[in-house]
């Protein structure tokens, strides 16, 4: 995330004119969610609105305003771009974008917004940097809006979108909603074994704020960064208490009893995320017998999920597992971001 930052950071920097493009509203399918952005210059471009020809042609219309004086596209305007074969592309849906000219200015205050939070790590919720542009912007700096409780960042998600390009109100100011990242899932892995490390690994890259627990010291060795966390445990089935609601968990540890116990306790909560454990058909088995006889009821064992793994990846490697896990889960949490955002369109206001 950082480069991004960095690339945006220069950008602005720089004495060139700076149109923002936003995108304000969508419906259907779509390449980039409501708040993603990019920066477009005469010669250069940071970050990104979904690529393909529709940001082609959002980049062409903005070059060709430069060069007619932004005759072709408002200092402030919106443009639907349906994707359909006319964009040739085939999400199916349209994306409303916004338009922004920059002043010196606002090119300073999101410059200094972006600086200020390089090493700021991503919130659960997802960030936001808020940049004030009406004429009571004065005394509102842009800031990064990224609260623990997600009450903010979840109603600029679901009512970001006006007939203005994504603008709100705040504090008074009309303020555009610009998204930086995607919220991030927590996800506890249990056992810091070979599988362990290399579902760590397979999971970087991907949108999710991992924590490893393990008992043993001796392999918990990878360093702690943003997005990864080590927790040392001599009892890691006492760790499931404090995993936040909503949470994924995977149990990937060297021991058969320590994996029952932390799955008993994942599933007594019941209101975790996915539960998967690692094993076979036959382990399953075995452990729907236990869990039943510890007074587990077929609602709490039937969220379990073994043999974990997406179907038809039967290979054994630690890597090929990892592979097939982080598609799984990243499958699920899909699954739920797309039955908890509403489709809104600009014309349909803030509400």
């Amino acid at each position: 995330m950082s480069l991004t930052l960095h690339d945006h950071i220069e950008l602005l920097s720089a004495p060139d004119p700076v149109m923002l493009v936003s995108v304000a509203a969508i419906k259907g399918s779509t390449p980039r969610e409501v708040g993603a952005f990019m920066l477009i210059t005469p010669t250069r471009t940071a970050g990104t609105v979904g690529g393909g020809n529709l940001e082609h042609q959002v980049t062409r219309q903005v070059r060709d305003a430069f060069a007619d004086g932004l005759s072709e596209i408002d200092r402030a305007a919106v443009k639907r771009f349906p994707l359909g074969p006319g964009l040739g592309q085939c999400c199916g849906g349209s994306v409303e974008v916004g338009f922004h000219l920059l002043t010196d200015d606002q090119k300073a205050e999101l410059s200094g917004a972006l600086t200020s939070i390089l090493d700021q790590p991503v919130s659960e919720t997802g960030r936001w940097v808020m940049l004030p542009i009406g004429p009571q912007s004065q005394g509102n700096p842009a800031q990064l809006i990224a609260q623990a409780n997600g009450a903010q960042t979840t109603m600029l998600a679901s009512g970001f979108g006006t007939a203005r390009g994504g603008v709100v109100s705040l504090n008074g100011a009309e303020t555009l909603c610009l998204r930086l990242d995607e919220a991030l899932t927590p996800i506890w892995i249990f056992g810091a074994g070979h599988v362990g490390q290399a579902v760590v690994q397979a999971l970087a890259p991907l949108p999710f704020d991992v924590h490893l627990v393990d008992s043993r010291e001796e392999y918990l060795g990878l360093p702690e960064r943003e997005k990864f966390h080590i927790c040392q445990s001599g009892k890691p089935e006492e760790e499931v208490v404090d995993i936040p609601s909503g949470a994924h968990v995977l149990i990937l540890t060297h021991n058969h009893a320590l994996d029952f116990d932390i799955c008993r306790a994942a599933l007594m909560r019941g209101d975790l995320g996915f539960i998967g454990m690692i094993g076979s058909q036959t382990k399953r088995a075995r452990f729907v017998r236990r869990l039943k006889d510890r007074g587990l009821n077929p609602s709490e064992i039937g969220r379990l999920t073994c043999p974990i793994g997406i179907q038809g990846i039967t290979g054994k490697q630690p890597v090929v597992i990892a592979a097939s896990v982080a598609a799984q889960v990243l499958s699920v949490r899909e699954a739920q971001r797309t039955q908890s955002q509403p489709i809104k369109s600009a014309s349909d206001g803030i509400g």
